[in-house]
C-alpha cells in the first residue's frame, strides 16, 4: 500500500516520559526498534514492571511485575524487590524476540522512553520507506484527502472519525472520572537510587502521581480529577522525592477525556476512515495501557484491511478490550484503603473482575488483588528458583551504566 501521512509543520508531542507494557516493545521489535536502540536514541530506560505504593489496605506497597510465563513473572518480582537484573536481560536483541519468546527462562519487559526522541528517531527511519510519503499541514475535514482509506489519529479532537456524529463517543467519566494530569521533567537528584528498572505509582489524596525514571531525567505526574485542587499536594511530593525547590513555572498541565468510540471505522463518500489511538479511545495513565490499546488497534486494522474480519468484527473486539482493560483499571480504585469523597465514588462501582482479554493475564488479575487484600496470592517462586536468579545479578544503575558504555558508539541499523 502507498501511504501518505499527514501532520502538523509544527508537531509537538507532549512528551511527558512514555511508559509502556511489553506488548508495545515486542510491536516495536517486529517493525525493527529494538530495546538498545530505545535506550540509545530514545532517552529511554527498561521497565520490568510496576510498584503500587499507599494504595492497598494489608500492605504499604506491592508489585505487579511483567513476565511472559507464571515463571518469569515472579522471577521479575523477587529482582523487583531486591534492586537487581539479570546482566543478560537483552540476549534477545536486536536481531529477534525468538529466544525471549521461546525460553521461559528469559523475563518479559518493556521500556520507559521519551516520547519526543522517539518520534525523532522515526523520522530518521522512515526516511528509508519506499511507499510512504510524508505531508506537513493542518487537515480538518475528510475531503481535504485525496486517499481512499483515512486513519484518524488526531488524538482528543477526533477531528475526522466523529465529526458527522457527536454522539458516537461513550464517555466513561462516571466510572473515571480523572481527567487532568500535572507533570514535572526533573533532574536527578540521586540517580544510583532514583534510577530504578520500574514506574513507581504512588496513591495520594485525591489521585495517584507517577515517578517514571528514564536514562537523563525523571518524570512525576499527578493524575487527578479537576474538581480538586491537587497542585500543592503534588509540588510537595516531586520536591520531597527530589530532596529540592522544583521550578513551579515548568509544570505542564495535560487534559483527558476517558471513554471510546462505539464505532471505530465510518464511511464518507467512497472513503473509509478509521480511528486509531486517542481518537477512538482513552481509558487513564495507570498501567500505561494507551500505547497498548494503540498497538492493539493497529493490528486490528491490519487484519481489516485484508478483509481476515468483518467492520462489525473490528469495532466489538476493538470494544471489548477496552471495557475489560477499563475492569481491570477499575479494580486498583475500587479495592483501595484511601477514603474520602474522592476514593469512596469508586468502592460503589460494580465490576467484573478476573474479566478475559490480551494485556492483563490472570495471573496479573491475582496479583493485584491479593496485592489489595482480595484473595490469597496463588503464584509462589519455589526455593530452587530463588536460588537460581539469585546468581550473578547486578544493581540496575551499574547495568545501565555498563551498557551505555559499551555502546557509546554504537550505530543503530
Amino acid at each position: 500500500m502507498q501511504v501518505t501521512w499527514i501532520y502538523p509543520e509544527v508537531n509537538q508531542p507532549i512528551g511527558v516520559g512514555e511508559a509502556t507494557v511489553p506488548q508495545v516493545q515486542r510491536f516495536l521489535a517486529e517493525l525493527g526498534v529494538s530495546v538498545q536502540d530505545m535506550i540509545l536514541h530514545c532517552n529511554a530506560n527498561l521497565k520490568i514492571g510496576a510498584m503500587f505504593e499507599n494504595w492497598s489496605p494489608t500492605q504499604k506497597s506491592f508489585f505487579h511485575p511483567f513476565g511472559s510465563t507464571d515463571e518469569n513473572c515472579l522471577d521479575l518480582e523477587w529482582y523487583l524487590k531486591n534492586n537487581q537484573i539479570p546482566p543478560n536481560i537483552l540476549e534477545a536483541y536486536p536481531e529477534t524476540l525468538e529466544y525471549m519468546l521461546e525460553n521461559d527462562d528469559f523475563p518479559d519487559f518493556a521500556t520507559n522512553f521519551d516520547v519526543r526522541e522517539l518520534c525523532k528517531y522515526l523520522d530518521k527511519i522512515f526516511e528509508n520507506f519506499k511507499n510512504l510519503k510524508v505531508i506537513r499541514k493542518t487537515i480538518t475535514d475528510v475531503d481535504e484527502i485525496e486517499d481512499d482509506h483515512i486513519i484518524d489519529a488526531t488524538g482528543f479532537s477526533k477531528t475526522l472519525i466523529n465529526k458527522t456524529d457527536k454522539e458516537n463517543f461513550k464517555s466513561i467519566k462516571h466510572i473515571i472520572p480523572n481527567n487532568k494530569a500535572f507533570v514535572y521533567r526533573a533532574e536527578y537528584s540521586d540517580k544510583e537510587n532514583q534510577q530504578q528498572p520500574y514506574t513507581t505509582i504512588t496513591a495520594v489524596t485525591h489521585g495517584w502521581i507517577w515517578t517514571i525514571p528514564l536514562k537523563d531525567v525523571i518524570t512525576f505526574g499527578h493524575v487527578h480529577d479537576d474538581r480538586y485542587d491537587t497542585k500543592q499536594e503534588y509540588i510537595n511530593f516531586v520536591e520531597s522525592r527530589l530532596g529540592y525547590k522544583i521550578d513551579e513555572s515548568k509544570i505542564v498541565e495535560v487534559k483527558m477525556i476517558t471513554g471510546r468510540n462505539i464505532k471505530h471505522f465510518r464511511k464518507q463518500g467512497n472513503k473509509s476512515i478509521y480511528s486509531i489511538g486517542l481518537s477512538s479511545y482513552f481509558i487513564e495513565p495507570i498501567e500505561a495501557t494507551g500505547l497498548y490499546l494503540a498497538t492493539y488497534g493497529i493490528k486490528l486494522l491490519d487484519r481489516l484491511l485484508k478483509n481476515e474480519i468483518t467492520v462489525d468484527e473490528y469495532n466489538n473486539d476493538y470494544n471489548r478490550e477496552f471495557d475489560a482493560v477499563t475492569d481491570f483499571i477499575t479494580t486498583y480504585y475500587k479495592f483501595s484503603k484511601n477514603s474520602n469523597e474522592y476514593w469512596d465514588h469508586f468502592k460503589k462501582l460494580n465490576i467484573e473482575t478476573h474479566r478475559k482479554n490480551n494485556i492483563f493475564p490472570a495471573r496479573s488479575w491475582n496479583l493485584i488483588l491479593s496485592g489489595m487484600g482480595q484473595e490469597e496470592k496463588k503464584y509462589k517462586i519455589k526455593a530452587e528458583r530463588i536460588i537460581k536468579i539469585r546468581k550473578n545479578n547486578v544493581k540496575y544503575s551499574e547495568w545501565l551504566k555498563e551498557f551505555h558504555e559499551k555502546n557509546s558508539t554504537s550505530i543503530s541499523k
